[in-house]
């Protein structure tokens, strides 16, 4: 690489991150209509994730084989966590190029899902709603880990996804509000409106 290459990705980075972000966070604005979800339709959820544009430019495959690894933690603890939430109605989670089909689309961004230069993880997720034109904006979500020093490469992977399961609990959590009747929300498990300590 030559010395005006490497000028020009230390210029683009920033600009390809601020750009990458802007499109996958924008959306329209949120609706006046409250959505409420209906036991009869199907939930598809979508998750959104890009690694960071340094190691997309610089290092594809290890960008592509992160974006890959962190999909499967966001399968792996939404599959545990819808299981233990029960909700009242068909869930379906989507591939990363599948397309929703007719019913309401829980859109899951991760704003950071990464570990820091400090070792720390983190996990920033933004979740909207979305049903038939209308959009919901559920929220904002954070939580942050420090794991244990000199881990092997399954323990980091279980670190990862014990930084993401706070973040989706509270996200259902705060679905369980769009169903309609005090009925179907009381069918969520109790023990996932409560922090398990997980």
């Amino acid at each position: 690489m030559t010395l005006k290459d490497h000028l020009t990705n230390l210029l683009c980075i920033p600009l390809l991150g601020t750009l990458l972000i802007s499109c996958q966070t924008t959306e329209s604005l949120d609706s006046d209509t409250y959505i409420f979800l209906d036991r009869s339709e199907t939930l598809f959820v979508k998750f959104r994730h890009s690694v960071g544009p340094e190691y997309q430019l610089n290092y594809p495959d290890i960008a592509d084989n992160m974006e890959r690894m962190r999909r499967l933690d966001f399968e792996i603890v939404m599959e545990e966590l819808l299981q233990a939430a029960q909700l009242p109605m068909n869930v379906r989670i989507l591939s990363r190029r599948e397309e929703p089909g007719d019913g309401p689309l829980l859109n899951i961004f991760a704003i950071r899902f990464e570990q820091e230069k400090s070792s720390h993880l983190i996990a920033t997720l933004e979740a909207k709603l979305s049903k038939y034109g209308e959009l919901n904006t559920l929220g904002t979500y954070h939580e942050r880990q420090v794991p244990p020093p000199m881990m092997s490469r399954d323990q980091l992977d279980r670190a990862f996804r014990d930084t993401l399961r706070e973040p989706l609990r509270k996200i259902i959590n705060d679905l369980v509000a769009h169903f309609k009747t005090p009925e179907e929300r009381e069918m969520v498990n109790a023990p996932l409106r409560e922090s398990t300590g997980n």
